[in-house]
C-alpha cells in the first residue's frame, strides 16, 4: 500500500483516479524507475510479450533503471498510450506499488 494517499482515500479509488483524471502522469515525463533485479528480468519478459521496446541500463547486481524520456512517447514503456492503463498493474515494480510516498504537487491521489 502507498504510503501517503490523500485522506479518505482507498488504494482502489487511487488506481482510478489515477487512470481517469490525472492519466498516470506520475509514468510519463523525464522519470527513472529504478528496478530490482527480479524486476528487471521481469520487465523485459513483459515487454518482449507485447512487442513494447525496453531499454534498461543494468548493473552488475541485476539492479536496473529504466529512463522513461528514452522510450516512445516519453513514458514507462509498460503504459498503454490508448488507455493510460499499466500493462503489468498486477505485477508491477514495487517503486510503482509504493507511490506516491509523499505528497507531491499536482498529484491528486496524493494530495498535492
Amino acid at each position: 500500500m502507498p504510503p501517503h494517499l490523500a485522506p479518505g482515500l482507498s488504494v482502489e479509488e487511487a488506481s482510478r483516479l489515477c487512470r481517469t483524471q490525472c492519466l498516470a502522469q506520475c509514468c510519463r515525463g523525464a522519470m527513472i524507475l529504478v528496478l530490482r533485479p527480479e524486476e528487471t528480468e521481469l520487465l523485459s519478459q513483459r515487454a518482449h510479450e507485447f512487442g513494447v521496446t525496453l531499454d534498461v541500463e543494468e548493473k552488475e547486481d541485476g539492479t536496473g533503471w529504466v529512463r522513461f524520456a528514452e522510450h516512445p512517447g516519453a513514458h514507462c514503456p509498460m503504459l498503454d498510450d490508448a488507455t493510460s492503463s499499466c500493462r503489468i498493474y498486477e505485477e508491477r515494480p514495487r517503486r510503482c506499488r509504493e507511490f506516491p510516498e509523499r505528497m507531491v504537487d499536482g498529484c491528486i491521489i496524493s494530495g498535492g
